[in-house]
């Protein structure tokens, strides 16, 4: 029996370890000695929860319940497994049984959170980490999970202080340093978060290099003689508001070589932020040192007073001539969805059949800039008179330019649509989700990225209606003004 406890052991220090297959061959060594062993059966359900295996899981977690039918720990590892799959009424369920067995337990606190978070349950799920942190303030995941919740309800401060208390357990922990600069950079304090930002680039608490260059990467002081690279990074609307920052860049650099997504390169090219342009894939060739776009706003010591924001940074291309608008119409162009594959597009898209009050608006020529058009929402636009599909027509951003440049306005959820019309100065018309991204602060209207954008707030998670509301009715306003304008 002592051999048989000494190998047991050695599993759940396996499991606590992360080394997922060596517990598993563990288990199943220990249950050809003891197959009614409830901790045994326990374990392996565990690890094989943590492999992604919650069918199998469920089952060896059922049996464990068998043998020790009033284990706090096994009920709330099976709350787990049904989380995992989805089932997360059933497991909710299952973590209240464990509270009741052991209402001391910080683990089902917590991981009763992360099912409320995953279901959206926000407020629910703070309160459950609230209890797991005051049970165990020496759990780093719940203090973790605390700050993103808290950052979720726009609580940018109190977030902050959660994840202060995560470092305190866990000082070198990436993951929630990430987290804390996204946090102080919804706060505003830009230069910190900046800061804490290239935390992005770390490992295991060490920082590994954004690409494997053997190259120095650039700190911001003058090479005269040198030439830098800026290497691309995230999505086309980060490229957009960050590609302000090179010529500056260039100011210090004999010559600066800059990379982009390949949609973006021809635009890019027009406007001469860089010596030369590439596309991602290509060889940059002779560079002395180099540095990843957003990395910019730290080098420039970014703060909200400093922003670089030129009110047209991007110039308007030479392209196609719009469709016609009736005489006196105004022309304005709509963007309603992001990238389904982007983490947060499902907050920050809207459905175009709930955009049908704005194009009642009289005396306005709608032009869809979107591209693609989910596929939900193709039948409505065809549906819609008086909208000009030009999707198929832009095939780059350098075309998406030429067309912004001949309308009066643009209206967009959070795309790089957006980001381009404001880098364009274009007056431009933003919805945002209740819990925007980090860029667009909290609680104004304006945005000191983008001087001629106003930001339309959505005030409560999934409530577009209201929103919706507003532009519709300030986009009567901005008719009947420029109407006025235009007879005077």
């Amino acid at each position: 029996m002592e051999s048989f406890n000494r190998e047991l052991d050695v599993a759940f220090e396996a499991y606590k370890a992360g080394h997922y297959d060596e517990a598993e061959v563990a288990c199943q060594a220990l249950l050809l000695a003891a197959p009614g062993d409830g901790q045994v059966c326990f374990l392996l359900g565990m690890v094989l929860h943590k492999e992604g295996r919650d069918e199998e899981a469920v089952r060896w977690l059922s049996r464990a319940a068998t043998f020790q039918p009033e284990s706090a720990q096994i009920v709330s590892g099976l709350g787990c497994a049904y989380s995992a799959m989805g089932e997360n009424h059933l497991a909710m369920d299952y973590f209240a049984r464990s509270i009741q067995l052991d209402p001391r337990c910080a683990d089902t606190y917590y991981s009763m959170g992360n099912a409320c978070y995953r279901m959206g349950q926000t407020e629910r799920a703070l309160s459950l980490y609230r209890t797991a942190v005051e049970l165990n303030p020496r759990d780093h995941e719940s203090w973790n999970n605390l700050g993103t919740t808290f950052k979720d309800l726009n609580r940018t401060e109190e977030a902050i202080a959660a994840y202060d208390r995560a470092l305190g357990v866990d000082p070198n922990h990436a993951r929630t340093h990430r987290n804390r600069a996204i946090a102080l950079l919804a706060a505003g304090r830009l230069e910190e978060g900046f800061r804490e930002y290239e935390w992005r680039w770390c490992r295991d608490g060490q920082r590994t290099a954004s690409r494997p260059y053997p190259q120095p990467v650039w700190d911001g002081e003058p090479i005269p003689e040198q030439t830098l690279f800026v290497h691309a990074e995230q999505g086309f609307g980060d490229m957009i508001q960050f590609v302000r920052y090179v010529r500056a860049a260039r100011t210090r650099a004999a010559r600066v070589i800059l990379e982009c997504q390949e949609p973006l390169r021809r635009l890019f090219q027009f406007c001469g932020f860089a010596d030369a342009t590439i596309a991602v894939g290509e060889n940059p060739l002779a560079f002395d040192c180099y540095v990843p776009l957003m990395s910019l706003g730290r080098v420039f010591r970014t703060s909200l007073d400093t922003i670089p924001n030129e009110v047209s940074y991007i110039r308007q291309p030479p392209g196609d001539t719009l469709p016609p608008a009736p005489d006196g119409h105004r022309k304005v162009g709509l963007a309603w969805a992001g990238d389904p594959k982007h983490h947060h597009d499902a907050a920050r898209s809207i459905a175009l059949e709930k955009l049908v009050p704005l194009f009642q608006t009289p005396g306005i020529t709608f032009y869809s800039l979107q591209t693609p058009v989910p596929p939900g929402d193709v039948a409505v636009l065809r549906s819609l008179p008086g909208v000009v599909d030009l999707g198929g027509q832009l095939k780059d951003f350098h075309d998406t330019a030429a067309v912004i440049g001949q309308l009066d306005l643009v209206i967009s959820v959070d795309t790089a649509v957006a980001h381009l019309a404001g880098a364009m100065g274009k007056p431009t018309w933003i919805f945002l989700p209740c819990c925007p991204d980090w860029r667009w602060l909290l609680h104004r209207s304006d945005t000191p990225w983008y001087p001629t954008m106003r930001l339309l707030r959505q005030p409560a998670t999934g409530q577009w209606d209201t929103t919706i509301q507003l532009a519709t009715e300030q986009l009567g306003v901005f008719c009947r003004n420029n109407s006025r304008a235009n007879a005077m």
